[in-house]
C-alpha cells in the first residue's frame, strides 16, 4: 500500500500534476500536509487525477500524515553528506525489494525549502534520486514521477518480503538498545544509523526474526548489567 505524502506545496500547478501521476501509477493514498497553495487552483492541472485530489486527506501536520503506516521513507536533493548520518540515502530502485508487503508513505517536501531535518528524522529511511551533481534539485512533481515509475515497473516481480511488524520490532530493539547507553544528543546518530542499516540490509522475513531476536537478547543482557 503506497501513501504519497506532499509536504507543504508551494504550487498548485505541481500539486495537480502530482494527483495526475498518483492517476497514472495506482497510488493507494494522497496526503497533503498544511497545503500552502490553492486546491481548487491545482484541479485544473490533475486531468484523470482530479479523483485524487478529490478524496486527499488533508492535514495540519507531518505526524498526522506518517501515522499507521509501517515503513517511512523521506525523499531530498540533499544527500551523502560525510559526517551526516541523517543524509545516508538511499536509491529509487531499491525501493521495490524494501516496501514489497508494506504500508508506506513516500514523503515528499516542499518546493523552496524541502523536508526539514526533523522531518527525515522521523522517517526510518532518505531516498536520493541521483542526477547532474552540479544541479541535482528535481522540480517536485517530477521526482514524485521517477519514484513512483521505479516502483511500477518492478510489478510482478517475485521479491522477498519483511513484514512491517518486523520492521517495527527492529526500529524498537534499536532504540531501547540506544537509549542504554546514550549520554547526549550526538548519540541519536547511532539510532539513525542502526535502524537504516538494518532496515536496508536484510533480505527476507528469516533474517528479519534472527536479527530481532539478537537485538532482544542484546538488551536484555545490557539491561542486566546495568542494574
Amino acid at each position: 500500500m503506497i501513501r504519497l505524502v506532499i509536504v507543504e506545496p508551494e504550487g498548485s500547478y505541481n500539486l495537480g500534476f502530482i494527483s495526475r501521476l498518483a492517476k497514472n501509477f495506482l497510488v493507494d493514498e494522497l496526503y497533503i500536509v498544511n497545503p500552502h497553495c490553492d486546491i481548487e487552483e491545482a484541479k485544473k492541472f490533475s486531468a484523470k487525477g482530479l479523483e485524487y485530489l478529490e478524496k486527499a486527506k488533508i492535514v495540519n501536520n507531518f505526524d498526522e500524515a506518517i501515522k499507521d503506516v509501517e515503513l517511512k521513507i523521506a525523499t531530498s536533493s540533499i544527500a551523502d553528506i560525510k559526517g551526516d548520518i541523517l543524509r545516508k540515502s538511499i536509491r529509487p530502485w531499491e525501493l521495490p525489494r524494501l516496501i514489497e508487503g508494506k504500508k508506506v508513505a513516500l514523503i515528499f517536501g516542499r518546493e523552496s525549502v524541502g523536508l526539514t531535518r526533523e522531518e527525515i528524522a522521523k522517517s526510518d529511511l532518505l531516498l536520493f534520486i541521483p542526477g547532474n551533481p552540479e544541479y541535482p534539485v528535481l522540480n517536485l512533481s517530477h521526482a514524485v514521477g521517477i519514484v513512483l515509475y521505479e516502483i511500477w515497473k518492478s510489478r510482478g516481480e517475485n521479491k522477498p518480503i519483511i513484514s512491517g511488524e518486523a520492521i517495527s520490532l527492529i526500529n524498537k530493539y534499536s532504540r531501547d538498545l540506544v537509549n542504554l547507553i546514550k549520554s547526549n544528543e550526538v548519540d541519536e546518530a547511532m539510532y539513525i544509523a542502526l535502524k537504516r542499516v538494518l532496515t536496508k540490509g536484510i533480505s527476507d522475513e528469516e533474517e528479519a526474526r534472527t536479527i530481532i531476536r539478537l537485538l532482544r537478547k542484546l538488551y536484555i543482557k545490557l539491561t542486566r548489567k546495568i542494574e
